[in-house]
């Protein structure tokens, strides 16, 4: 994999003004669509007193949200400068930013230095990147309780919209590309990590899944 070419793909399209344009709709209507179901099922597994850690967390709506539902700090990961420095402004005017700590990093290729937590969320994550069982791996690895992600759906159509993103990006020489991955290689890999599987909700076409650490 070219870690990279991950990279700039990543920066050149979560750039800056897309980065305040997603702030500003987090601060006009809060969640949305896919993401409030993913905040509202993670809730449901209680957050009083946990420790968050959204792994591609963008301007940070998910994880703030969960602070205001109870939980006590967040650590975001991204690998997006634009979109951290988005992200530590909105926690600033939220009065949340001393609950929230921010690093810009590959969490897959990184993990080593990022912290655990009681909670790991990655919403709209796993398609941005092309090595999902190492990924997914460390964010399972990094889940003391609670595993919460979403991903596309792997149906035909989902697939023919991946392979068109695929052309266009190559005549315009953009290094971003979206991944569909399959539900079984990950359902397989989570369940072998040591998690059962508790909620599966969806927004077409996305599908979010809430895992709990067996024995906990």
């Amino acid at each position: 994999m070219d870690c990279c070419a991950v990279e700039r793909g990543l920066n050149g399209v979560f750039d800056a003004s897309t980065a305040r344009a997603d702030a500003e709709e987090f601060r006009r209507h809060g969640l949305t669509g896919a993401a409030r179901k993913l905040a509202e099922a993670v809730s449901a597994r209680g957050l009083a007193g946990a420790s968050v850690l959204e792994v591609g967390g963008g301007v940070g709506g998910l994880h703030l949200t969960l602070l205001q539902r109870g939980a006590a700090s967040a650590h975001e990961v991204d690998i997006s400068a634009a979109y951290i420095a988005e992200a530590q402004s909105l926690a600033q005017k939220l009065n949340l930013a001393e609950r929230v700590t921010h690093q810009r990093a590959d969490f897959a290729q990184e993990a080593a230095s990022v912290p655990e937590a009681e909670v790991v969320v990655l919403h709209r994550v796993v398609c941005c990147y092309p090595d999902m069982p190492r990924l997914l791996t460390e964010a399972a690895n990094h889940a003391r309780r609670v595993l919460a992600f979403s991903f596309p759906w792997d149906g035909w159509p989902v697939r023919l919209g991946e392979k068109a993103f695929g052309l266009w990006a190559s005549l315009t020489r953009s290094d971003f590309r979206f991944y569909i991955h399959r539900w079984r290689d990950m359902q397989a890999l989570v369940a072998a990590a040591g998690f059962t599987l508790v909620q599966r909700t969806a927004s077409f076409p996305w599908q979010m899944v809430v895992w709990e650490r067996r024995g906990k």
